[in-house]
Order: C-alpha cells, then sequence, then structure tokens
C-alpha cells in the first residue's frame, strides 16, 4: 500500500487538484474547496489512480476517509 500526503493550497478558480508520486509516497494537492466539493475530491482520486494508489486504501486524508 502506497501512502500518501494531502497538502491544501489555492491555485484559483481552475484549480481542482493533482497527485504526483515521490519515492514509495503519493503528494497529493487539493484546493479548499474538496471538503463540499465532490468535483475536486474525485479529480484527486483520479490523479492517485494514475499514479498507482487508491485513495480508498490510504484513509490518511480527508479525500481517503470518504472514497
Amino acid at each position: 500500500m502506497v501512502r500518501g500526503e494531502l497538502h491544501i493550497a489555492d491555485h484559483g478558480p481552475d484549480f481542482y487538484g493533482w497527485a504526483v508520486r515521490e519515492a514509495e509516497r503519493i503528494v497529493c494537492v487539493a484546493p479548499p474547496r474538496f471538503k463540499h466539493d465532490a468535483t475536486v475530491r474525485g479529480v484527486v482520486r483520479e490523479s492517485v489512480r494514475n499514479e498507482g494508489g487508491d485513495c480508498a486504501q490510504c484513509g490518511n486524508c480527508p479525500i481517503g476517509r470518504t472514497a
């Protein structure tokens, strides 16, 4: 299982988030609105899948706990 780390950053209204693999972890960046915007959570989850991870297995952040 790959563990991740979530960073919150507001890069404007067009930013929905991303994830990148770094060594043995995946670093995710999401805007603050992820808390109430399912589309943002979906974009981050898809980015994590593209990096070979699974938010539901990580559970290390609010996005993983709601997967």
